[in-house]
């Protein structure tokens, strides 16, 4: 019975080593092909970059293809054109891209290094200050 028991221990203590592996975790699926644009080389990037050279993109089943646009303007227009999947760009592009009408507006999810006052001056009307 001890022996049982003991056997039975260490198999529950060894399961959750069955759900570590190798790879990607994908088994033999292929790699989701991701477009990224960004308007500059930044240090605020720098997590980005260092994903992207350790393969952390590709062991969760990605493979980031990373374009630098160099500008705001140019970042916009690939990314509305269907030449990058996301892009890194400040929000203001996004305002301007909405403010013209657009039927299909770009949606914003995260900003790294905007501050307070900065999205005062950006969002708000000099009217309503």
């Amino acid at each position: 019975m001890k022996k049982w028991i003991a056997w039975l221990c260490s198999l529950l203590l060894l399961l959750p080593l069955a759900a570590c592996g190798n790879g990607n975790g994908q088994g033999e699926k292929p790699l989701k092909n991701v477009r990224l644009a960004e308007v500059t080389h930044s240090i605020f990037y720098a997590p980005q970059y260092v994903a992207l050279a350790k393969g952390f993109f590709k062991e969760e089943g990605l493979d980031v293809e990373l374009t630098t646009t160099w500008g705001g303007d140019k970042t916009m227009t690939t990314l509305l054109s269907g030449g990058a999947d996301i892009a890194l760009v400040g929000s203001e592009t996004s305002i301007y891209v909405y403010a013209q009408g657009t039927d299909d507006p770009v949606i914003n999810f995260a900003h790294v290094n905007l501050t307070f006052t900065q999205v005062y001056n950006t969002l708000i009307a000099h009217s309503q200050r």
